[in-house]
């Protein structure tokens, strides 16, 4: 076999025996998911849209109809936990010593003027924030059927979500690196 056939019949087979894996991911309803939890987290009115009349007939549902709310038991645990720590965390989000990541987590950005048990509680905080986050997302992920590979999308889009309910004076990573106070 010459040269030429080898890489030929190399060729035919590397071409012929690539296999593209599509992953579903389901971003409008992860999107919607991630601002729905994060505003009522954080306390956002939120305002429905109203369905015109025309379209609303008794016992029939259309597609615009249904709502895309997930929820089981322990995505409305982790909500309450987080929730419930906000009030506490509102404050070092406002002062600076917190920032929002591009990875939906909590980042430790300044903590001087504070004292050294005001920021020994901003690390606990932080770090139960953090927790508590990182286990929402999974549970997000497993009721959306996300795949594992595609956590950290789901991730940016709860971080776009927890950046743009932060409180004013808040840390916000825009770029990879790059901090803006809001």
């Amino acid at each position: 076999m010459t040269k030429a056939k080898f890489l030929l019949v190399f060729l035919s087979i590397t071409v012929i025996s690539c296999v593209t894996v599509n992953i579903y991911f389901p971003a409008a309803q992860a999107q919607k998911t991630a601002k729905e939890i994060v505003e009522d987290v954080r306390g956002v009115k939120v305002e429905k849209k109203k369905e015109p009349q025309s379209f609303k007939w008794v016992g029939v549902a259309y597609a615009g109809q249904a709502e895309l709310e997930v929820s089981n038991a322990t995505i409305r645990a982790l909500k309450e936990s987080i929730k419930a720590r906000y009030p506490r965390l509102k404050p070092y989000l406002s002062s600076g010593a917190l920032g929002e990541s591009l990875q939906g987590y909590l980042v430790l950005k300044n903590t001087r003027g504070l004292s050294l048990r005001d920021r020994a509680l901003v690390n606990r905080l932080m770090s139960a924030e953090n927790r508590d986050r990182e286990a929402l997302y999974k549970s997000v992920a497993q009721a959306l059927n996300i795949d594992k590979s595609q956590l950290l999308r789901l991730r940016k889009i709860f971080a776009q979500e927890w950046q743009k309910t932060a409180p004013p004076g808040t840390w916000v990573e825009e770029k990879p690196g790059n901090w803006l106070r809001k």
